[in-house]
């Protein structure tokens, strides 16, 4: 079966197939603690295109994965505690917002299941479409950022 085809949590989203492809190959060969690296730094990087501060209940959820890094803890505290931060998208009005919770849950998630990772840019790409809609040269932009932060997250681990 392939996973990629059938599992997508976000729905149908304007993508770039092409450079979400080029994605997959990079996030195949990571992992999952390269990851959840990659996945804090994407946090930061759609915190500051969306302007939106991280909340408390997302401090406290990727300090869980730092921990869950340094071998602290296990995958289950950040998987938890990335439970509040959907609740927030639940009680969320605004949909950009939800998605931009959305998004920050499934970071929180990647200790448990490395494809969290892979549902957080598509998460993030979802956020872009409803931030730019039809802005297929913004949805590019972020797929590109996507392959640099795991790029560079590569290259950090090999140093």
């Amino acid at each position: 079966m392939d996973f990629y085809a059938v599992q997508r949590l976000v729905g149908k989203i304007d993508d770039d197939p092409e450079l979400r492809d080029a994605f997959i190959m990079v996030f195949d060969t990571e992992t999952k603690q390269e990851l959840a690296r990659f996945g804090l730094r994407l946090a930061e990087h759609v915190s500051e295109f969306t302007g939106f501060q991280m909340g408390r209940e997302i401090t406290i959820a990727f300090a869980a994965v730092e921990e869950w890094l340094d071998n602290k803890v296990n995958y289950q505290k950040a998987r938890t505690l990335a439970g509040a931060i959907n609740g927030l998208a639940k009680q969320e009005t605004d949909p950009i917002k939800a998605k931009y919770y959305r998004t920050m849950a499934q970071i929180a998630c990647i200790p448990h299941v490395k494809f969290h990772a892979l549902w957080a840019c598509d998460f993030a790409v979802a956020l872009v479409n409803r931030i730019a809609p039809g802005d297929a040269g913004a949805v590019r932009e972020e797929r590109r950022t996507h392959i640099a932060l795991l790029s560079y997250m590569n290259e950090l681990a090999r140093l």
